[in-house]
């Protein structure tokens, strides 16, 4: 199945565009897209987003917080939130 995973912030650094496309297979999680992002910025070397998929909030397509264990459906649009620091 492929979900559309909406970027903001420093996840934007995932794509060249403002959403990146994920293949997963049936009856994934949000724990497997997390797993997945993973291997992205791993094969991507993208070490300033290393902890970025541990880290990061994940909201449905009504705005709502999901948690790790949301199943995911197939064209469904995910957004990541990122934690953002400041002071």
């Amino acid at each position: 199945m492929k979900i559309k995973l909406k970027l903001y912030a420093s996840s934007k650094f995932l794509s060249d565009n403002d959403t990146l496309n994920v293949e997963l297979p049936n009856n994934s999680t949000i724990g497997d897209l997390r797993n997945i992002l993973g291997k992205i910025i791993s094969e991507k070397n993208l070490q300033h987003l290393q902890n970025l998929h541990e880290t990061s909030a994940f909201f449905g397509e009504v705005d709502e917080v999901i948690n790790d264990n949301y199943k995911l459906k197939d064209k469904e649009t995910i957004s990541i939130i990122p934690p953002i620091g400041g002071g």
